[in-house]
């Protein structure tokens, strides 16, 4: 019967299907303090979604449903930060669906019924929510049996987490079959028509060879060139849409590395010494280790081969000795011999699990398998272990150190064709050795790790000076760029979308970022303990979602200005009655290019030119000057000297693979329609 505890054993479920089956995900793709604060919550909104503001609490509620979901899924108390994060994204994409599509799907007439979704999760059309939920772990396929199982037993759960969990698969397949339907509205009105396949056809079904000058930009010096105000204002009027942009912050910032300093590493040095002298006396070398190492040690037996150089070098054939101390970096290794034994690298079995306590049915199984009854036979009968199923028992061969420690000891003590019993954690055993490969000498190394760390004494010295350089800063930009130059910092530069949760390059930076994105231009951060060090900030640009302001851009526009004056330029001195005369004029040489296709993105040397390669293969006259191109890295005139037919594709077969193209793209292009439309402002970064 399929129960929560049956969905659990499919560990990691919430991240891979449940959560990752989002509505509009499963289709498209991915889409997308306290004391009074508390008492503000209401206030506070965590972004906008088609006109409607989301505020915290409603966020969270949610936010928090979806951790249930999950946690019951999983059948762990505690999620991941990946995995919370994802619920978080989850369930904004939820109020996406909620706020912004769903609105229009009962304005089109767009809904399911009371049949259908009966018919989702008990008819012939199954919803894929449900199909990739309720998986079989061994076939891997859906499991009839599970869903109804799990459907029966929904009021035999005395927590009610059965039903609520029910209750979400229905609401996600609800919404998923609204939007399957939508998409196969949409896609009713895409077609190819007659135009576009004669051009595709055109375009593939000839080769262009041409002469091609060029003029680069850089031999015009940027500083010659005049770009005004009043041009950039103009150009920013004009072209306001190419400047659209979702929320970001741009920050500066220094970093106080925590290192351990010279005293730290001489107390170090007498602590590991003190260490050595008692591990070399041990006579439980591998219990001191496990009791003072600051990393567990690896308990396993290992060829020589295996060993780093060095250790084996210190260790092997020398009773007694010890390795090290020695420093790596930051870190003392100790290490002794704590046992030499003959294993095989490698060993096989077949076992029949049954349940704790069952020892008289084990003892029978034993005695029946070596009276000549079939293994497999009995290992269908009676085991546990689901993989039975395709391996009827046979765990194949294996490497000791795979299985559990109290299976594989009882395998080692073995020999190949016996039949004997193991307990486990899992249950008791009735195992065949059916291979052992020969032995060969291992050891077990008893290591000690001791890694040398910064005292609270150089912890308040770099606080110190952290604290040293905020003063100087005295919270304004212009003060903090002159303590970075005066401190002899290096300062850091990065760009923090509302999409991110670090600041590329600083580990577990979600403190900074949420500072980021609650701050004022020209802010300075107090001093922030990330990845084990310290800190400082300053705010130096904030965008939101929208359209850049003109003094955000000014930059961006200048330099597209700039090439542009130079395009003009260089396109004036490129004048005259043939290729050739241009050619001479200009004392260069031209480049040939051949036998080149529309579907090229790039000329044998000139580099990436789409519109150089647009006009060459957009119909070019041969034999004819063209006009100058201005280029992405010059401007460049060009004389197409032959064309050459061929066959690469049919009316036929060019209109095919548009329709498929066409259909490729439209989840897609639907995406980025449907979350323009939606008008979409995420702000959740300033709270989580």
């Amino acid at each position: 019967m399929a129960s929560l505890n049956t969905l659990r054993t499919r560990g990691g479920i919430i991240v891979s299907v449940v959560i990752g089956i989002a509505l509009i995900a499963f289709l498209l793709g991915d889409f997308l303090s306290s004391g009074s604060g508390l008492m503000n919550a209401r206030k506070m909104k965590v972004g906008e979604i088609y006109g409607t503001k989301v505020g915290y609490i409603e966020y969270s509620n949610l936010a928090e449903v979806f951790t249930t979901v999950a946690q019951e899924m999983s059948g762990r108390d505690a999620l991941t930060a990946e995995e919370q994060d994802a619920t978080r994204d989850m369930a904004w994409e939820s109020l996406i669906t909620k706020y912004a599509y769903q609105p229009g799907f009962e304005e089109m007439g767009i809904n399911v019924s009371e049949g259908e979704q009966m018919d989702m999760s008990g008819g012939v059309y199954l919803s894929p929510i449900l199909t990739a939920t309720f998986v079989n772990p061994q076939t891997r396929a859906f499991d009839p049996e599970m869903l109804r199982s799990f459907v029966e037993n929904l009021n035999a759960d005395p927590t009610g987490r059965a039903s609520m969990l029910w209750n979400y698969l229905k609401e996600q397949m609800t919404t998923q079959r609204e939007m399957s339907k939508y998409i196969a509205l949409v896609s009713k009105g895409m077609y190819v028509n007659d135009l576009e396949v004669e051009a595709g056809v055109a375009a593939e079904n000839n080769l262009y060879s041409a002469r091609v000058i060029s003029q680069d930009y850089a031999q015009i010096a940027d500083s010659t060139v005049k770009v005004s105000n009043s041009d950039i204002r103009e150009y920013y009027a004009a072209h306001k849409k190419m400047f659209r942009q979702s929320a970001s912050r741009d920050i500066e910032y220094v970093v106080f590395d925590l290192l351990p300093s010279e005293d730290d590493y001489a107390e170090a040095e007498k602590y590991i010494n003190t260490i050595a002298t008692e591990f070399a006396e041990s006579d439980t070398p591998m219990q001191y280790a496990t009791l003072n190492s600051q990393e567990t040690p690896d308990k396993r037996y290992v060829k020589e081969s295996e060993l780093e150089g060095a250790i084996a070098a210190a260790l092997i054939g020398k009773p007694g000795a010890m390795y090290g101390p020695v420093l790596n970096g930051d870190t003392y290794t100790l290490a002794r011999v704590v046992e030499t034994k003959n294993l095989p690298d490698s060993i096989g079995a077949k076992h029949i699990l049954l349940p704790a306590g069952e020892t008289e049915r084990a003892d029978s199984l034993v005695k029946a398998i070596k009276g000549g009854s079939s293994f497999e036979e009995l290992a269908m009968q009676f085991s546990m272990d689901q993989s039975v199923v395709n391996n009827r028992g046979d765990l194949g061969v294996f490497s000791p150190d795979q299985m559990i420690s109290e299976f594989s000891e009882a395998c080692l003590k073995a020999n190949k064709g016996d039949v004997f019993t193991a307990t486990t954690p899992y249950g008791i055993h009735v195992v065949e050795l059916t291979y052992k490969s020969p032995l060969v000498p291992k050891v077990q190394i008893a290591t000690i790790k001791y890694q040398v760390e910064p005292s609270s004494f150089t912890q308040q010295t770099v606080y110190a000076e952290a604290s040293k350089f905020i003063a100087a800063a005295a919270g304004s930009y212009d003060n903090f760029k002159k303590a970075t130059t005066e401190s002899a910092l290096a300062k850091r530069v990065a760009r923090i979308r509302n999409t991110d949760r670090n600041v590329s390059g600083l580990n577990e930076s979600r403190e900074l970022v949420r500072w980021a994105f609650n701050g004022e231009k020209g802010d300075v951060s107090s001093i922030m303990e990330i990845g084990g060090n310290y800190v400082v900030a300053a705010l130096t640009e904030v965008r939101e979602d929208g359209i850049a302001s003109e003094e955000q851009v000014a930059g961006d526009i200048h330099s597209i200005l700039v090439r542009e004056k130079k395009g003009a330029m260089l396109a004036e001195k490129m004048s005259g009655a043939s290729f050739d005369e241009v050619a001479s004029k200009l004392g260069v040489t031209a480049t040939d290019v051949k036998d080149l296709q529309f579907s090229a993105f790039y000329l044998e040397g000139l580099g990436v030119e789409p519109k150089l390669i647009g006009a060459i293969c957009g119909g070019a006259k041969p034999n004819t000057l063209s006009k100058p191109v201005i280029g992405l890295s010059g401007v460049y005139l060009f004389d197409v000297n032959n064309v050459t037919p061929v066959e690469n594709v049919t009316l036929e077969s060019e209109r095919v693979r548009l329709e498929a193209v066409s259909s490729a793209y439209l989840a897609e292009r639907l995406t980025q329609a449907l979350m323009e439309a939606s008008d979409v402002k995420d702000m959740r970064v300033k709270f989580f």
